[in-house]
C-alpha cells in the first residue's frame, strides 16, 4: 500500500494529513507537523501489528508540500505499511 501525506498551512500551524490512514497533526512548522504525523503513524502501525493484522513493507509515501522524505523522518526502516 502507497500511503501519502499533505501538509497545509493554516495562518501560523501546519497539518499534516495523512487521508489514507485518516490521520491528522499540527505543528507550529513543517518540521514539527511531519514529526508528528510519523510518530502517529508508527504508533499506528505498531498497534495494527499487535492486533494480529498482516504488515507489509511500505511502498511508497507521497509527501506533498515537503521537499525531502529523509528530512521528513520516514526511511525504510522504519516505513511499514498495513494491508
Amino acid at each position: 500500500m502507497n500511503i501519502s501525506i499533505k501538509l497545509i498551512q493554516t495562518g501560523t500551524e501546519f497539518i499534516a494529513n495523512c487521508p489514507e490512514l485518516d490521520i491528522n497533526c499540527y505543528g507550529s512548522d513543517k518540521n514539527e507537523a511531519m514529526q508528528r504525523i510519523r510518530k502517529v503513524i508508527a504508533f499506528y502501525i505498531e498497534s495494527a501489528k499487535e492486533l494480529g493484522l498482516d504488515i507489509k513493507p511500505l511502498k511508497n509515501i507521497s509527501i506533498d508540500g515537503f521537499d525531502n522524505i529523509y528530512s521528513a523522518g520516514f526511511n525504510s526502516r522504519e516505513s511499514d505499511t498495513i494491508n
